[in-house]
């Protein structure tokens, strides 16, 4: 795991409880500014957990684009409460994750976790930030569009991103953002609830 933030105190905070645990490691960079574009070639860390606004100013000083860094990494979306934007406009842009920095602990462990996994997180917060944001009519929509019930038939059947957009041709990009539509549209958070919501309309009977 690496973090990427500007705020120092921040960034060991969150390698300290991330080496807290046994099944993650956050890597440590030596100097944190001129080596940083460097460390994140040289290291290929499976997830980055990242301020999206400081992200973006390291990698245009890099001259790097946020697809080719998430070629060799899942990123997650660490926002302050107060720039979130919706969950959606972070995950059409590449993240796999989003939480803000208000979450507790061991929901922040949860996330890198599942991301990791292959998951595709927003957190409670950001999803409310996000109901607020729409339209009253847009919230009703709860009806899944074809692609978006292919997508989570799939999903809850414990098929990867990359083996989904496969099926269908598209990029796992796209698969992802119908999944975040789906799950957002169905009030669902976790690959237990697709599965149990799947078991429930009768998506898994053979």
């Amino acid at each position: 795991m690496l973090v990427l933030d500007d705020n120092p105190v921040l960034v060991d905070g969150l390698n300290f409880l991330i080496n807290s645990t046994r099944q993650l490691h956050a890597i440590l960079l030596a100097q944190r500014d001129q080596e940083l574009c460097e460390a994140i070639k040289r290291l290929e860390p499976d997830v980055i957990v990242a301020d999206p606004n400081f992200l973006d100013r390291t990698l245009a000083e890099c001259g790097l684009e946020l697809h080719e860094l998430r070629a060799g990494a899942k990123l997650i979306a660490y926002c302050d409460a107060r720039e979130t934007r919706s969950g959606e406009t972070y995950i059409n842009r590449g993240y796999s994750g989003v939480v803000t920095k208000t979450v507790a602990s061991p929901r922040l462990l949860r996330a890198i976790k599942s991301v990791h996994a292959g998951d595709v997180v927003i957190d409670e917060t950001v999803l409310a930030l996000s109901e607020r944001s729409l339209q009253p009519c847009e919230v009703d929509q709860r009806k899944l569009s074809t692609k978006e019930e292919f997508v989570l038939r799939h999903v809850a059947l414990g098929k990867a991103m990359k083996e989904i957009a496969a099926d269908i041709q598209l990029s796992a990009k796209t698969v992802e953002t119908y999944k975040y539509r789906a799950i957002k549209k169905l009030d669902l958070r976790t690959r237990s609830d697709i599965v149990n919501y799947a078991i429930s309309v009768g998506w898994l009977q053979h």
